[in-house]
């Protein structure tokens, strides 16, 4: 074989093995550009699981808070000095407070205009979407409804 054709039989070698290279190359780069997109996509999950990991144990804490409310409205206004029930409006402090370190708040309801996406009609009493009373609160994680309110509008 000459060296004209050996010449030109390498340039031809060399040619396909740049082209092959930059495949790789291409290939390699969109690789990892799938391996942080899937990694930003678990770090992502990962906060979603953990913000709502408590959830469950949260929705059977929030009967609880509602027993506390319904049993506080309850107290004559005489009593409400009385240090045993002061205790008590404590202990009620105490778990909502756990609750908003938990990313967990209270739904507004009363004088509010009714939204569906937070508010569940129980009674309506005329037209015009106006809430007037709370029959059970609702209740927000992280900015998502996990409970939504039971209300009367009018």
């Amino acid at each position: 074989m000459s060296k004209e054709k050996e010449i030109e039989k390498l340039r031809k070698e060399l040619e396909e093995a740049k082209k092959e290279s930059i495949e790789h190359l291409n290939g390699w780069k969109r690789a990892k550009a799938d391996y942080l997109n899937r990694e930003k996509e678990i770090n992502r999950e990962k906060v979603d699981w953990v913000k709502f990991s408590n959830l469950e144990l949260i929705l059977k804490i929030l009967p609880i808070l509602d027993a506390f409310d319904q049993s506080l409205k309850q107290i004559p206004d005489d009593l409400k000095e009385n240090k045993w029930i002061k205790g008590v409006f404590q202990i009620k402090q105490q778990l909502e407070d756990f609750l908003k370190i938990q990313g967990v708040g209270k739904i507004k309801s009363v004088e509010e205009k009714f939204n569906p996406d937070f508010h569940e009609v129980v009674e309506k009493r005329g037209e015009g979407g106006k809430i007037i009373e709370e029959i059970q609160a609702g209740y927000l994680m992280n900015n998502e409804v996990i409970r939504a309110a039971k209300v009367i509008i009018k």
